[in-house]
C-alpha cells in the first residue's frame, strides 16, 4: 500500500509509533463531489449529486467516510449498523464473509476535531467487552480507528489505529463505576453507559501495556 512521507511520521514520541500502512489514494475519493460543477451535471442526476454533498457535509452523517477507511485500509466495508464497521485479514485484505476474517474493526470519524479526533463507545456492557475478548482468545485482533473528518475537504485529516484490547481492563472499570453509581439513584433512573476514547488517553494505554499502534497525520504545506 501507498504510504505518504509526512513530518508528523519524523516526529514519532515513541518506538510503539509506527506510520499506517494505507492507500492514500483513497482519500481523494470524493474530490470528484468536491469539485464538481453543479452546471454541468444532467437534471435527472442533480438531485443524486446534491444528496451526496449533504451527506458528505452532514455532522449527524459518518457513512461516507466510514466506506472511506475501509477502502484506504483495504478492507470489506459492512454497510449495517450492528456489529464491526469493517474486517479482513492481517494483510489488509478484504473478505466479505466475517468467518475468514482475522482483524476486525470499530471506526469512530470525528469532525468537530479533525486533528484531535475522539469518540465514545455507547451502551457499554461486560458483553461487549467480553466479544472483544473472545476475538482474542481466537488468535484474531480488534482494531479501534480514531479518525479526523474534514467536513470542507470531504477526506481525513488523520488516521489512528489502536488495539482496542487497551481499553479492555479501563471499561471493566469504567463500567463498574457506573453500576455502582446506578445503585445510589433513589428514583431508579439508569445512567448510560458512555465510555470516552481519546488519542491522548489510548496512547497512554498503549505505553502501559508495551502495545504498538499506528499513526498518520495529514502534511501541512
Amino acid at each position: 500500500m501507498e504510504q505518504e512521507n509526512n513530518t508528523h511520521n519524523a516526529e514519532q514520541t515513541s518506538e510503539l509509533e509506527q506510520p499506517l500502512d494505507f492507500n492514500i489514494s483513497k482519500l481523494n475519493m470524493y474530490e470528484s463531489i468536491l469539485n464538481m460543477d453543479t452546471l454541468n451535471i444532467l437534471n435527472e442526476h442533480l438531485l443524486a449529486y446534491e444528496i451526496a454533498r449533504e451527506s458528505l457535509q452532514s455532522k449527524q452523517c459518518n457513512e461516507p467516510y466510514e466506506r472511506m477507511i475501509s477502502e484506504s485500509l483495504g478492507l470489506y466495508n459492512n454497510p449495517h449498523k450492528h456489529g464491526f464497521d469493517g474486517w479482513g485479514t492481517a494483510d489488509a485484505t478484504a473478505v466479505i464473509s466475517a468467518n475468514l476474517a482475522s482483524d476486525f474493526y470499530e471506526y469512530k470519524p470525528c469532525s468537530s476535531n479533525p486533528n484531535n479526533p475522539s469518540g465514545t463507545i455507547n451502551d457499554d456492557t461486560i458483553a461487549k467487552i467480553d466479544k472483544y475478548q473472545d476475538i482474542s482468545n481466537q488468535g484474531k485482533r480488534v482494531w479501534l480507528i480514531l479518525a479526523g473528518v474534514n467536513k470542507q475537504t470531504f477526506s481525513l485529516d488523520c488516521i489512528y489505529k489502536f488495539p482496542a484490547e487497551i481499553y479492555d481492563q479501563d471499561r471493566r472499570n469504567y463500567l463498574m463505576k457506573l453500576i455502582e453509581k446506578n445503585k445510589n439513584n433513589v428514583n431508579g433512573k439508569q445512567t448510560r453507559s458512555t465510555y470516552s476514547i481519546k488519542v491522548n488517553k489510548s496512547i497512554q494505554l498503549c505505553k502501559q501495556f508495551n502495545k504498538v499502534y499506528y499513526v498518520w497525520k495529514r502534511s501541512v504545506i
